[in-house]
């Protein structure tokens, strides 16, 4: 716990959120709103604006070229498969590919092409024509990572009805020489349909990609031609079944590989995040702010959510404020750092003006009861305290409390301890 509260002056810049699609700034001008000392600079992108995705489109629109002359089985099976097939828009920088896995939108991916961004931005595939429309594009929100194999899980927000999806082959079914086929988007050349053969089978292959992870799975190995921009997308076998997800390439010539359907279905199958070991510069960064809520009716956000720890909704920090262009009242956040967030359990104020003398008020054991208020100096903490007798988290929280009650904030698994 010591460290997950001193990690916290190291608050990272709060920048506009936008929803996709709506045009709507959510948390409009941020920055102002936390004090200068207070802030790190941070280059994760939680959301993608309506402009980048109209201009990404329009570039693409130019590169559609739909199913046409391909041997009768390779076009039978392309028809099948390439409307389950994605275009992925992460952040300000990142695309990819990936495959919708069942008929209420699950959609897997690389973790590389997500990275740290919480909402992504799926396009489904045209029908008749070459025109990628704004109609297509879809928001979608990461359910889970695992950063150790380098999968993402994605559930598509109101996907449309008769929606197409690839079934999950077996790892048993697998033999070296084996045809194999790929659909994605590589360089920006959407729904290319390549295929080839299976080289090897490597169980626990390790490589690194370019965030540095180390990542470790079964793969499978192919001399099917993928490049950037299949990150994400399908390996299927001749029966259309997927059997795994084109990941990365080494150097020299056709070797491809991607994570085998045996290490997706133990993704699926594991309940959270799986993490990789990562540096003490990746573990101090701070939180990213991404979700704001006028929970008073007032015309801005009194109330900001981030994620530190948690890399899924609902967010595990709550900046809260009382008037506009102040700085936060108070901090109320879950300190357990496992990433699995469902309590508010620790709360953080001010002591002066600039945050550089702060305290912490710490529920060891969620029963309501504050347990310890420890004292920091610009993030270092200093000395700590037994509280006054009976003294109440929810106290010391009480708008957020009355923000979750009434549903301003909508996360029902989450509460303040009480």
């Amino acid at each position: 716990m010591i460290r997950r509260i001193a990690g916290f002056l190291a608050f990272a810049t709060l920048t506009s959120f936008w929803i996709p699609f709506l045009g709507e700034s959510l948390c409009a001008d941020l920055d102002a709103r936390i004090p200068k000392n207070a802030q790190s600079k941070s280059k994760a992108a939680d959301a993608v604006p309506t402009a980048r995705i109209a201009n990404t489109l329009q570039k693409l629109n130019k590169n559609l070229v739909l199913e046409s002359t391909r041997g009768e089985k390779d076009i039978a099976l392309f028809q099948k498969a390439a409307p389950a097939v994605v275009f992925v828009l992460a952040g300000t920088d990142s695309v990819g590919s990936g495959a919708i896995i069942s008929a209420d939108g699950k959609v897997i991916t690389n973790w590389h092409v997500v990275g740290a961004n919480l909402r992504v931005i799926v396009v489904l595939k045209p029908k008749d024509s070459a025109e990628l429309k704004k109609e297509l594009a879809f928001s979608a929100t990461v359910e889970k990572v695992d950063q150790i194999a380098d999968l993402a899980l994605l559930r598509i927000t109101s996907p449309p009805r008769s929606l197409s999806f690839l079934t999950l082959g077996t790892a048993s079914s697998l033999s070296i020489g084996q045809d194999v086929h790929a659909i994605g988007h590589p360089q920006g050349e959407v729904w290319t349909y390549t295929r080839g053969l299976i080289s090897q089978i490597r169980a626990n292959y390790e490589w690194k990609t370019e965030s540095g992870l180390a990542h470790h799975a079964n793969v499978i190995q192919t001399q099917t031609p993928i490049n950037p921009g299949n990150s994400g997308g399908p390996l299927l076998d001749d029966g259309a079944k997927l059997i795994g997800i084109n990941s990365f390439k080494a150097g020299g010539e056709g070797l491809n590989y991607a994570v085998s359907v045996d290490a997706i279905g133990e993704f699926l199958a594991r309940e959270g995040n799986r993490q990789a070991a990562q540096s003490q510069s990746q573990t101090t960064r701070g939180p990213r702010c991404t979700e704001g809520y006028d929970t008073m009716r007032r015309g801005w956000n009194d109330i900001i959510g981030c994620y530190q720890d948690s890399v899924s909704p609902p967010p595990d920090v709550w900046f809260v404020f009382r008037t506009r262009d102040k700085n936060p009242i108070y901090i109320a956040m879950d300190s357990d750092t496992s990433g699995k967030v469902g309590k508010i359990d620790l709360i953080r104020k001010n002591v002066g003006s600039d945050w550089k003398i702060a305290e912490a008020y710490v529920d060891a054991d969620c029963d309501g009861t504050v347990d310890v208020i420890e004292k920091y100096i610009d993030g270092e903490r200093v000395s700590s305290r037994l509280p006054p007798p009976n003294l109440r988290v929810i106290s010391l929280a009480k708008e957020i409390n009355t923000a979750l009650n009434n549903g301003r904030i909508p996360y029902r698994e989450l509460r303040v301890c009480q």
